[in-house]
């Protein structure tokens, strides 16, 4: 159990990549606190970690708003006394070609993937420091070191959080703490269920960009990367973007 006795906040820890880091991560000894917009389904990742024998909460959150940050991370400091590690994996993706994309759009994606993540950094600042430190993690993209049709935005908020990681790594390393992201492939998650089920022209531009077997992962698939980069292993590791993509970033 390598994240024993350490406090774990996953964003956006409801489905998809962050239900697996959660659960993974509960499964490696840690307490995990889970912020969410959607409080139904993250009370049932909480039950399945608990009906596991591990332990967790759920908080309410809307990581666009910084309100809800600071209460939510209020509440995991009243429920668990502190916290070890950061995982910033909530976001938002939304089709935004040129021309035909509204400033909602465009603003939904900026506070959800970049201004959110800021300030989560920002809120755990003062908890870290009175630790001697601690693990910041967050989850980037492929498409924050290459572009994809369409999903200008989308590339431009996670290309944002590959110079945010490195950027806090150095602000950040004489306290201790260490900031890396993890970038994941093609990841079979509810963000692009609909794209994958509806839309033949999404699916034909991704098997144009990597068209090879099994191209698609699933979530569980990032979560060795992510136990590794929370863990004392990775100690002196940081400002790294870590590839999980089954090859994609070299091809």
């Amino acid at each position: 159990m390598r994240l024993k006795g350490q406090v774990a906040v996953v964003t956006g820890g409801s489905q998809g990549i962050g239900e697996a880091l959660a659960k993974r991560y509960a499964a490696e000894g840690a307490k995990v606190a889970i912020l969410n917009r959607n409080e139904v389904k993250a009370q049932s990742v909480v039950r399945a970690i608990q009906s596991s024998g591990g332990d967790a909460v759920a908080f309410r959150t809307d990581v666009s708003r910084t309100a809800d940050i600071e209460r939510a991370i209020a509440g995991v400091v009243e429920t668990y006394g502190t916290i070890h590690i950061l995982v910033n994996n909530a976001a938002a993706y939304l089709m935004s070609p040129l021309g035909g994309t509204s400033e909602q759009a465009v603003d939904t994606m900026l506070s959800a993937n970049v201004k959110g993540v800021f300030f989560l950094c920002q809120s755990v600042l003062p908890i870290f420091e009175r630790n001697g430190g601690g693990k910041i993690i967050n989850i980037g993209s492929i498409f924050g070191n290459d572009g994809f049709p369409g999903s200008a935005i989308y590339c431009a908020t996670k290309g944002a959080i590959s110079l945010l990681t490195k950027s806090l790594a150095l602000e950040l390393r004489e306290r201790n703490i260490q900031v890396n992201a993890i970038a994941p492939g093609w990841i079979e998650t509810p963000l692009n269920e609909e794209f994958r089920a509806t839309d033949p022209d999404f699916m034909r531009r991704a098997a144009e960009r990597f068209g090879g077997p099994n191209a698609w992962m699933k979530p569980e698939e990032l979560t060795g990367a992510a136990v590794f980069l929370a863990s004392s292993d990775a100690d002196s590791v940081t400002g790294s973007i870590l590839f999980v993509d089954r090859g994609w970033s070299a091809y």
